[in-house]
């Protein structure tokens, strides 16, 4: 028996493994097919050639497993022995279908072999030079063979299982291994001179690689596991049933809203704008889930909002297993949720990894770990893979910046050619971003909740005067028994003002200078049990948090960042007498948070002082757009972003590149965070490292700007034997971060 897999029996066999490879596949080709055939029509290239070519490099990409020397590996690491020789069983694997597929080569040679190269990279990097080949290339002479025997016995597997004809080579003969001309075959194919002779375009040629190495990798990665591949079966009838089910176990009526019945049937793009309290995930699923067993990618534009709607969807519409969830720390997410941190730790890692490649049915993910696809970054063929004929949500878009939204505009491009969906969901749309997406998606109206689009949930009111000025008015609230909050856009002012107000109240401070434990802590009171008089906070209560004031103190900042925060204030409609109040903002907010966009800061202070009063969501959104009437979204960074991703494209084509996913510049940052652990929590992270479980030391971590860190961090380091960023600072879980002096700092 050969094997694929050091288990042994049937189950580590070659056999088993291609054989359940080549399964997946068909199901993936049926589920799949309308989209791919569109696909293949688009760019004039033969579907039946796509077909017989990704099932050929399902069905081979193992076949230089069966060689000898790989033989003699797994039988070693089954009986515990040491001792045996490497070679990269994928090269072996690429080689032996170039033998096997000769007569295809001759009769095609001016077609791209978009196939061999999906199998040779299957499981490392790909460049020019073969790099991740070294020891292959520069260091091993003579290259392992199969002997006719292995080989008709690799052939004869993928001949039984294929359900067409393929007229492969059926003996190696006099063939030979000779390393220069496989390297020089493979580098030729890359070589200008033969990209220019092509009828495809190299942006086709990528596709085509990335559908099928995504498409190869998915079937390798499930038949390598212990799973079924999984669909998203959920019909609209049951998530109504769902939703029902939810509103009335949280004790309100359930009411079918017109919102939901539009997003429901509407059959291809959408650009959706709802106000706070909407059901945006609910219309979004429901617009989602019209097109049966689509995988459905949510995209969000923060950690935190991802780990919200994540855990939504499993405890209210869809089992663990069918979704997943990724961002740059989404393994502390499930190191320390309860629901998973019970999983056998490496049956987890693997599962964190599928998640990484979007390969569950329903994914959750930060925007970023999508848009580096387009820079040929980490699993980016199995992301590309998983946008064919997919349900793509793109949630709170006004949240990014020129840069951005240029990445996102090619990603959706990208994903019209892979036959998906696109939804955009917005509270707050201004009207060029409106008629950015609805030009981009040939979309003639927006989907508007208009049902609530009249409600007047909160009285709008501006003071002229700084935060320092108006101290007793906030107490007169707190006073007053009202549920009172406080936003403002520094973490140093937040740290003062609280401080002046828990020597008299029960207070909270809230911002991003707290280690991820003391935050998740602070967002779980908030949630569950905010019974605090006052709570202070940065931006980071802009976004996601599910929680309602009475009163609400705002530092005036741009009007999509009030119209968010406002959305904290009266969010359910509970209190008749709700208001978010306004106060000037600094000199810290002018000369350095908001930097960039100082005329839009100005301009919807301006604004705000003509409107106050109670506003419907109709006038809010004029407010918006009054703001942002004269904003250039084409700018250059908005520019250098279509060219980046056109450059990639053309330049690199299907080649890696080598770069940190997760540290590739997706936004314009305006102030870089360098995460450190203070001094108290040493004995906590070093027994954590020396226990493995590295994912939970980033919840002592606290991310600080590079200017404090430079000024008063740096110089503090300790010495440790983990080399981990341990730093002699102090820290307070109320207040963060105590520095030696009042420096101002933007979050």
């Amino acid at each position: 028996m050969y094997y694929a897999k050091p288990i042994e029996g049937y189950l580590g066999s070659y056999e088993y493994h291609v054989k359940k490879c080549v399964e997946i596949f068909h199901g993936e080709l049926s589920r799949n097919r309308e989209a791919l055939t569109n696909i293949m029509d688009s760019i004039n290239h033969n579907m039946d050639f796509f077909e017989r070519n990704s099932y050929l490099a399902i069905s081979m990409h193992d076949i230089g497993k069966l060689s000898y020397m790989f033989q003699d590996q797994m039988e070693k690491i089954i009986n515990g022995e040491k001792g045996f020789s490497f070679f990269r069983h994928e090269l072996l694997s690429a080689v032996y279908m170039i033998v096997a597929t000769q007569k295809y080569i001759k009769e095609n040679s001016g077609d791209f072999p978009y196939h061999y190269y999906a199998v040779l990279s299957h499981h490392k990097k790909l460049n020019i030079n073969l790099d991740e080949f070294d020891r292959e290339r520069d260091r091993i002479e003579k290259w392992p063979e199969l002997t006719e025997e292995e080989y008709h016995y690799g052939l004869n597997l993928v001949m039984e299982l294929s359900k067409k004809e393929l007229n492969l080579v059926d003996s190696i003969g006099s063939y030979k291994i000779k390393k220069e001309t496989i390297l020089k075959y493979f580098e030729s194919r890359m070589q200008e001179s033969f990209l220019v002779k092509l009828e495809l375009g190299k942006s086709d040629i990528r596709m085509l690689y990335s559908i099928c190495k995504g498409l190869l990798q998915y079937c390798d990665w499930i038949g390598s596991s212990d799973k079924e591949p999984l669909q998203q079966t959920l019909t609209q009838d049951e998530l109504i049933e769902k939703i029902k089910y939810k509103v009335e176990a949280e004790g309100n009526h359930y009411i079918e809203r017109i919102f939901h019945k539009e997003c429901a049937t509407a059959r291809e793009d959408v650009v959706a704008i709802a106000p706070t309290g909407a059901g945006k995930t609910e219309a979004s699923l429901l617009w989602a889930i019209k097109s049966e067993k689509a995988k459905v990618i949510f995209l969000m534009p923060t950690m935190v909002t991802s780990n919200s709607i994540f855990s939504r969807l499993i405890k209210s519409y869809f089992r663990s297993e069918y979704c997943g969830l990724t961002h740059s720390s989404s393994d502390v997410y499930f190191a320390i949720n309860d629901e998973f941190k019970t999983k056998d730790s490496s049956k987890l890692r693997f599962e964190l990894l599928q998640y990484k490649a979007f390969i569950p049915p329903v994914m959750v993910s930060t925007i970023d770990q999508l848009l580096t696809s387009g820079f040929n970054l980490g699993y980016w063929s199995l992301k590309e893979y998983a946008l064919v004929g997919s349900s793509i949500i793109f949630d709170e878009i006004q949240a990014y910046d020129t840069f951005t939204l240029g990445l996102i505009t090619e990603t959706i491009k990208k994903i019209k050619k892979l036959q998906g969906r696109v939804m955009i969901m917005s509270a707050t749309m201004p009207k060029f971003l409106l008629n950015h997406f609805s030009e981009l998606l040939e979309i003639k109206s927006p989907i508007i909740a208009t049902e609530l689009m009249e409600r007047r949930h909160n009285k709008w009111k501006f003071i002229d005067n700084q935060l320092e000025e108006i101290i007793d008015e906030i107490k007169s609230y707190i006073y007053k028994k009202k549920k009172v909050a406080v936003i403002v856009n520094n973490i140093e002012r937040a740290k003062q003002i609280y401080e002046d107000m828990s020597k008299e109240f029960n207070a909270l401070c809230l911002h991003s200078e707290f280690t991820m434990e003391d935050r998740m802590e602070k967002e779980k009171l908030l949630e569950e049990d905010n019974d605090y008089e006052i709570v202070i906070s940065t931006q980071v209560m802009e976004v996601s948090l599910d929680i309602s004031f009475n009163i609400m103190f705002s530092e005036c900042a741009p009007i999509d960042s009030l119209v968010q925060r406002a959305g904290r204030c009266n969010r359910r409609g509970e209190y008749d007498d709700s208001e978010f109040i306004v106060f000037d903002y600094s000199e810290t907010s002018e000369k350095y948070v908001y930097r960039r966009h100082t005329d839009v800061l100005k301009k919807s202070k301006e604004v705000v002082q003509k409107n106050q009063k109670y506003l419907s969501e109709y006038e809010i959104s004029d407010m918006v757009n009054e703001v942002y009437a004269e904003f250039n979204m084409y700018d250059n960074n908005y520019d250098e972003a279509i060219k980046l991703y056109s450059r990639i494209e053309e330049e690199e084509i299907i080649f890696d590149l080598g770069y940190d996913e997760d540290k590739f510049k997706t936004r314009l940052i305006n102030n870089t965070k360098i995460s450190i652990i203070p001094y108290d929590f040493k004995e906590v992270v070093e027994e954590l490292f020396e226990n493995q479980e590295y994912a939970k030391i980033s919840l002592y971590e606290v991310p600080v700007s590079i200017g404090r860190f430079n000024k008063y961090i740096l110089i503090n380091y300790c010495e440790n034997k983990y080399n981990l960023p341990i730093y002699t600072v102090n820290y307070n879980s109320d207040i963060g971060i105590i520095y030696n002096d009042n420096t101002f700092d933007m979050i």
